[in-house]
């Protein structure tokens, strides 16, 4: 982004929710590097995809209900049922389902699903405001580079605090991005942010719950009221991130400075080329070992595995290891694609890791737990988490044999990217579970081509379930 010194010095003087206000409201398609253009709108296509699938599971049939229940109008679409509804409520469903079957990017420096929450605010805020394609997508480049940024400055400690940074910077990056389609100025956007502030909210105790699904739909939910009042002159603290009782103080006892700050070089370094698609279903700190196990498969017999070691980052031994029992019997599939033990075992057995062996197959298959039952995860000293989220897979065999492999990053991510013939496979997986392949392809070709479009308003219609024409 060309910035002038003009500019320069006039975001000197702004304080933080003022610049990244400024960046975003202020945000051309030329400005953007086509890489970047080519980023947001393939993990929308990714989204939303997902979002289709999500469709058809009780969780995304839960959410649309609850959504009913706080009132039906005329403002946005709910993805795939076609049910109007205000476009905070709107925005709410899309998130969740989004999100709902963990099979989202995330930027793996900021530990933070960057589409959910943003494609949430954009379809909503965009189909109530009757946004071009252009637009839309100059949203979401703005909500996808602010959420990465505020999300990195707390990497890990966000966590290690019980926080979801999705949840907690999504609502941040939702708001930008409904500010700019809803037309708010500077100073009205610097309200919203600051009301953000009280909203962004998030932990991480879920009890066997569908709580974390819930996190990118409250978060663009929460954007969208926070842009309304906002607009109709409501105040918010211009000091919301740098405050001695605001978001970074609060949420992990600190307030960033200097090049920590998340303005710093925004607009000259995109933080957002750091996130990863997922090419499994299941948590992103395991995908490593899903590419890790799935090379070594065939290279051993099952029945002469002794043990297998799995090096994990000792932070996250409690999110994806443990209680031990649980990882090995998941008693729904959420507990398994929370499990390294289960997913390394699914993959040396299936060869596959996908939404079948979560949803569609049985968790208690015998040749899996008997596997995950051998399958232990040791502290990995060499990891540099949170910078990458590394895997290893070590099988000990009965005769004395010994097979690793070692991945410091997984498919998906800026080291190992996913190709766009895998990403249209994907998302032609996910859609086809509800929708016919031609919509299919229309949706593909829509928002591949996003820029070149009058109105957002079609996409979702290409998207209504049993709307073939």
């Amino acid at each position: 982004m060309n910035i002038s010194a003009g500019m320069q010095q006039a975001r000197a003087h702004l304080t933080e929710s003022g610049r990244l206000a400024a960046f975003a409201l202020g945000l051309r398609l030329e400005d953007v590097p086509a890489d970047v253009l080519v980023l947001a709108k393939e993990h929308l296509l990714d989204a939303f995809g997902i979002a289709l699938a999500s469709t058809g599971f009780d969780f995304g049939k839960a959410i649309l209900a609850g959504a009913r229940e706080l009132g039906e109008g005329a403002g946005a679409t709910a993805i795939g049922s076609g049910v109007r509804l205000p476009a905070p409520s709107a925005a709410l469903v899309n998130g969740v389902l989004a999100h709902g079957l963990d099979f989202d990017d995330t930027h793996i420096g900021a530990i933070y699903h960057a589409t959910a929450p943003a494609l949430a605010a954009v379809l909503a805020a965009g189909e109530a405001n009757d946004a071009s394609g252009e637009a839309v997508l100059l949203a979401l480049v703005s909500a996808l580079e602010i959420g990465c940024r505020l999300a990195t400055v707390g990497a890990g400690a966000f966590h290690d605090r019980s926080f979801h940074p999705t949840s907690l910077c999504g609502t941040f990056a939702a708001a930008v991005a409904a500010g700019r389609l809803s037309g708010l100025d500077h100073q009205h956007l610097v309200w919203a942010l600051g009301l953000c502030g009280s909203q962004a909210a998030g932990i991480l105790e879920q009890g066997g719950s569908w709580l974390k699904r819930l996190h990118p739909g409250w978060a663009a939910h929460s954007a969208l009221a926070a842009v309304a009042m906002a607009k109709a002159g409501f105040t918010g603290p211009a000091t919301v991130f740098e405050g001695a009782r605001g978001f970074y103080y609060s949420h992990i006892d600190r307030i960033p400075t200097g090049s920590e700050l998340p303005s710093h070089a925004l607009g000259a370094v995109w933080q957002s080329r750091g996130i990863a698609l997922k090419p499994y279903p299941c948590c992103h700190f395991i995908h490593a070992f899903v590419d890790a196990a799935l090379e070594l498969r065939g290279r051993f017999a099952l029945d002469d595995v002794e043990r297998i070691e799995c090096p994990l980052t000792p932070q996250l031994h409690k999110m994806v290891a443990e209680p031990r029992a649980r990882c090995i019997y998941p008693s729904n599939p959420y507990e398994a694609l929370f499990s390294v033990q289960y997913v390394v075992a699914l993959a040396l057995v299936r060869g596959r890791v996908d939404l079948a062996a979560f949803h569609d197959d049985p968790l208690d298959a015998p040749d899996i737990t008997v596997i995950a039952e051998k399958t232990w995860c040791v502290d990995d000293p060499e990891s540099d988490y949170p910078g990458h989220f590394p895997g290893e897979v070590i099988v000990y065999l009965k005769d004395g044999r010994k097979f690793g492999c070692r991945k410091p990053s997984s498919l998906g991510t800026i080291d190992v990217p996913l190709s766009r013939e895998a990403l249209l496979a994907k998302f032609a997986k996910n859609a086809t579970r509800v929708i016919s392949g031609a919509a299919a392809d229309r949706i593909a070709e829509f928002v591949l081509d996003i820029e070149k479009r009058s109105s957002i308003r079609e996409l979702l219609a290409i998207g209504r379930v049993g709307h073939e024409s």
